[in-house]
């Protein structure tokens, strides 16, 4: 209900529901409940670092942030935070205003370029951002964004792909030429064991520990 599943559904004509004493009363709820926030939040311990994220979220709004802080100064740590809204009837799209700080330290002020050639540090950077986020067929979530310092960055990311009862998978990749995929396995309902590939920490294995 807190997500946005509930619905009233009626006829034409429809004669009360005895069950039902107050029908005022009951569709108030569910519109209260339905615009409810809801929280949770996710951390992995792993090998190479702390990574994780956190979300509080009504069926319409979203303020969402997730970290990486690395176990050595050349992984770095990092952090960043979406502020959006979901538009629409089927709510797929979602425009957000952003804020990304990240540090490693690969060589003094060393440059990377992205595909579209634009070049960018990772040694320090803090930049307010504009994107939007679309989900397309399958679940993957499209997300364009542009930032202060001229940076334009698309990617493609899934989370949660079923491939046994308990076995999941995910992937992301993006224009700054980073990508990642990884394997979880579900322990209980709140641990999972977890390995996967980044390509800025590497090889990883570890704990996650969701709420």
């Amino acid at each position: 209900m807190m997500s946005g599943m509930g619905s009233v559904f009626s006829y034409e004509n429809q004669a009360p529901d005895p069950l039902i004493n107050n029908v005022s009363l009951a569709e108030h709820n569910l519109f209260t409940d339905n615009r409810k926030m809801h929280f949770k939040v996710q951390n992995n311990f792993a090998t190479n670092g702390i990574s994780g994220e956190m979300m509080l979220q009504s069926t319409r709004g979203s303020i969402g942030t997730d970290w990486l802080v690395g176990h050595t100064a050349k992984h770095g740590y990092e952090t960043e935070t979406h502020i959006g809204r979901y538009m629409g009837k089927m709510q797929w799209l979602m425009p957000f205003i952003g804020f990304d700080y990240r540090y490693r330290k690969f060589g003094i002020d060393e440059q990377e370029k992205n595909v579209f050639g634009q070049s960018n540090t990772k040694d320090n950077r803090a930049v307010i951002s504009l994107g939007v986020n679309y989900t397309l067929p399958m679940l993957v979530r499209f997300q364009s964004e542009v930032f202060t310092d001229g940076i334009v960055r698309l990617q493609l990311m899934r989370e949660d792909i079923r491939i046994t009862k308990r076995l999941r998978m995910d992937f992301m990749v993006n224009t700054d030429k980073e990508y990642m995929t990884g394997l979880s396995y579900i322990l209980s309902r709140n641990v999972a064991a977890r390995t996967h590939y980044d390509s800025d920490m590497g090889f990883v294995v570890g704990i996650t520990v969701s709420y």
